[in-house]
């Protein structure tokens, strides 16, 4: 791949946080425990409802020799700073609208934001994310996430809608149906 004529060295993380802020940031960070930061970005700043990261483009993210870097490594990294703006261990993006402003190209730092807007407390939450290459906005999304108390493929299927006959219904009760349940009866229904 030819590379860029004015990017010389790959941008280091430490230019932008440092090793002990990455370490405590660690410590806080509850969600997406063994993502890849190399292809994510790594969150630098973390705060209730709110996360910063960094993305830092590689040759692998490239799709040809002009060096420009695919899109689904953006959504990804902004993925991942949405769940940190949330930081439950378990919480699953159901929908996304974004908008790609201009194209990320080989040695760009896309510097993203995401502000989760509603309280800690419910089980669905929007987020609104919006990423920068030095003060140009190159990527803005729209992001809803479902916060689960288990790990998404612990949880049980809400009893279906069909119908029994009442016989059937008498011999086996339906079960009763867990926040767990209806989280995930909220993911089902977003994929529709």
């Amino acid at each position: 791949m030819k590379q860029n004529s004015n990017f010389d060295d790959f941008t280091q993380l430490e230019q932008y946080v440092s090793q002990e802020e990455l370490a405590h940031i660690k410590t806080e960070l509850m969600t997406c425990p063994e993502i890849n930061n190399a292809l994510c970005g790594t969150i630098c700043e973390l705060s209730k409802n709110h996360a910063k990261s960094i993305f830092i483009s590689s040759p692998e993210m490239a799709i040809d020799d002009q060096g420009l870097i695919f899109e689904g490594f953006v959504f990804a990294a902004a993925n991942y700073v949405a769940q940190a703006a949330i930081n439950k261990e378990y919480s699953i993006i159901i929908s996304a609208r974004s908008s790609f402003y201009a194209p990320l190209k080989l040695g760009d730092v896309l510097i993203l934001e995401a502000q989760a807007l509603f309280d800690e407390t419910s089980k669905k939450r929007e987020i609104r994310v919006i990423g920068h290459v030095n003060d140009i906005k190159v990527y803005e999304a729209s992001m809803q996430a479902v916060v689960t108390e288990q790990h998404i493929f612990k949880l049980k299927r809400p009893p279906s809608n069909v119908t029994q006959a009442p016989a059937a219904e008498e011999e086996n009760p339906a079960p009763a149906v867990s926040p767990d349940a209806a989280a995930l009866a909220m993911l089902n229904s977003a994929s529709k």
